[in-house]
């Protein structure tokens, strides 16, 4: 009999309870704590995937500097000037493929003999004057769409010592997000981030211009 009985009040109890459903403060609560999260969390994921994106142009600009001291280790000179076009492909003098959907890349014409000078004590390339050591031209990952991509741009470059015989090499970062960007979202002519000076025998003495970070 007892056995009966308990069967019988389980059984109602399940019923009650698959029956009973969510109230709307409940509900309310759910919303406002989802809510709440999204504001918190989303930022930092924007973020996180801007960072992911620039890895990639940090990355690409890296792989042109190799490939410019490579170059000039056999031609003795830098790469000739280079636009994205070029990269969209290896048939280029660096051989090197670069094709992205959130940077271009671009590299300028070299800086030779005429126009590099070395400072004697700080061993640090600038690209004005008279010297006789070779300069490349500056790699530039231009940034498409960096507010909406949360992306900055980059610069690269290369240099070569010739009484020493050695490279040096630098990575400038833009200091913002599309901080180089006039009131109609354009990039403004001479704002871009770039490599001012390369040191021979201290990277960490490599500067950048218009604000830009070393990297290395």
């Amino acid at each position: 009999m007892n056995n009966v009985f308990t069967a019988k009040l389980l059984q109602n109890l399940n019923n009650k309870k698959g029956e009973k459903g969510f109230t709307l403060i409940e509900l309310l609560v759910v919303v406002i704590i989802i809510g709440v999260l999204a504001a918190v969390a989303l930022p930092n994921l924007l973020g996180q995937v801007g960072k992911a994106r620039e890895a990639e142009a940090k990355n690409g600009i890296g792989s042109i500097n190799r490939a410019q001291q490579g170059y000039h280790f056999e031609a003795r000179n830098f790469s000739p000037a280079l636009v994205e076009a070029d990269f969209q492909n290896i048939n280029n003098p660096l051989s090197l493929s670069l094709v992205s959907e959130f940077y271009n890349y671009s590299v300028a014409a070299p800086t030779n003999d005429a126009v590099a000078t070395v400072d004697a004590a700080t061993e640090v390339a600038t690209f004005a004057g008279a010297g006789t050591d070779d300069l490349s031209g500056e790699a530039f990952a231009q940034a498409q769409n960096a507010s909406a991509n949360g992306i900055r741009e980059f610069a690269g470059a290369v240099g070569f010592q010739s009484s020493t015989g050695n490279y040096g090499m630098a990575v400038c970062q833009e200091s913002g997000v599309a901080s180089a960007l006039d009131a109609a979202g354009a990039r403004t002519v001479g704002d871009q981030v770039g490599v001012s000076g390369i040191s021979f025998s201290n990277p960490s003495a490599a500067t950048c211009d218009n604000a830009g970070i070393l990297l290395r």
